[in-house]
């Protein structure tokens, strides 16, 4: 029964009646068996679900590059001039490669139901825009009907700047130093060389003489100091 809810739901899908498709699972903790929940817009965020889609109808003789880029990006959907446009061939346009704007689409690969996507390269892009080909058969009229058109023009959003992490606050203090500059010699513990000059001056002068040095070496491992 679940599987046949679903089916019918994938038909409104398939008629792009998403406002009125719905999600349907089955639910224990609930007096309901069965349960439906509507379609979640899709997340800018999100490489997969985030992409647009558009169809555009193709004069596969007169279609160029330049009337893409041109008369459909630009004019139609208001693309500035950092975007890229690839298939399955890979990228066939980019401001740095305008060589191929007066080459025709299917010169570059470009074939009947194929795709091709276009990547914003704007300060504040769009989400990736992916444009199904369809072959249109030329007319008797067909001069005066533009080589490239969009059936539908589709919503492009911006993408989402994923949001900056907080810097933590700061109080002054680095590795236990209050921010007042060098530490004072009593903080450090520093004498001046006064414990030596204490220590030469407790030792008698009958322990050396010119000729013989004073020695002082501490017996609790401390340095030793030579004293002239």
């Amino acid at each position: 029964m679940t599987a046949g809810l679903c089916v019918l739901q994938a038909f409104k899908v398939l008629k792009h009646d998403y406002s009125q498709a719905k999600m349907v699972f089955l639910e224990r903790s609930s007096a309901r068996a069965i349960n439906s929940d509507s379609l979640n817009p899709p997340n800018p965020s999100c490489p997969v679900c985030s992409v647009a889609q558009a169809t555009i109808t193709v004069d596969p003789e007169r279609a160029t590059v330049q009337n893409l880029v041109e008369d459909v990006l630009r004019s139609q959907l208001g693309y500035g001039e950092d975007f890229s446009l690839h298939n399955d061939l890979g990228t066939f346009y980019d401001p740095d490669l305008d060589d191929n704007l007066p080459k025709k689409l299917f010169d570059l690969g470009v074939e009947d139901m194929g795709f091709i996507t276009v990547l914003d390269e704007d300060d504040e892009p769009r989400v990736n825009l992916q444009l199904i080909v369809l072959v249109e058969k030329p007319e008797a009229s067909a001069d005066e009907k533009k080589p490239i058109s969009l059936k539908t023009i589709p919503e492009i959003p911006r993408k989402t700047t994923a949001p900056k992490p907080a810097t933590p606050p700061t109080n002054g203090q680095s590795n236990g130093a209050s921010g007042q500059g060098k530490r004072k010699a009593d903080d450090a513990s520093l004498t001046n060389g006064e414990d030596r000059a204490k220590r030469v001056a407790s030792v008698s002068v009958a322990d050396g003489d010119n000729s013989q040095p004073i020695v002082l070496d501490e017996g609790d491992g401390g340095a030793i100091l030579i004293d002239d």
